[in-house]
């Protein structure tokens, strides 16, 4: 149960969102907010140049470096959808992706920048240049508001405590890599 609970009211952005999804709900206490944080979060799953499985797994990065089970619970499906293996999941999730023989060198490269980013909130030089000779400067940028926003919103998860989706309790029998 969350720390506080879901306004009454809901902006009628929520009523147009694919699925309703309670992170949204609760941010109506800002109603302001909702729109464009929703309009974001769909530019970044459906715009971004980014290959889906490499978004996917920085997703998981920040939900495991924010202890967010909303996040891994909510993306564990997509991930997989996205091509990432259950193996890419279980390493993720306790953050030993480096060295690891299931993942390249541009995935890698990916999830050091969020490392980086997550744990000093800047990006080393030798690992922004390791970034560079993967991704073009477009990718690199949506890379990085990527981490940002999945942090935001693992922030606003994990504070006010929101609860699981009812959908993706029933469809999500255990954590990420199972």
């Amino acid at each position: 149960m969350p720390r506080i609970p879901y306004p009454e009211e809901l902006p009628d952005i929520i009523s147009r969102l694919p699925i309703p999804l309670n992170v949204f709900k609760m941010l109506s206490h800002a109603p302001d907010l909702v729109a464009p944080a929703a309009d974001l979060g769909m530019a970044l799953l459906t715009t971004s140049d980014l290959p889906p499985s490499t978004r996917e797994m920085v997703i998981m990065a920040v939900a495991a470096d924010a202890e967010c089970s909303y996040i891994a619970i909510q993306h564990t499906p997509i991930a997989r959808d996205s091509g990432v293996t259950p193996e890419q999941l279980d390493a993720i999730s306790v953050r030993s992706h480096r060295g690891s023989e299931h993942f390249d060198d541009t995935e890698t490269a990916a999830l050091d920048v969020a490392h980086n980013l997550l744990l000093s909130r800047t990006i080393a030089p030798d690992v922004f240049r390791a970034a560079l000779s993967h991704y073009p400067e477009r990718q690199i940028t949506e890379l990085i508001v990527l981490v940002g926003y999945y942090s935001m919103i693992a922030g606003l998860l994990n504070g006010v405590d929101i609860d699981i989706d009812p959908w993706q309790e029933r469809s999500t029998l255990s954590g990420p890599g199972t």
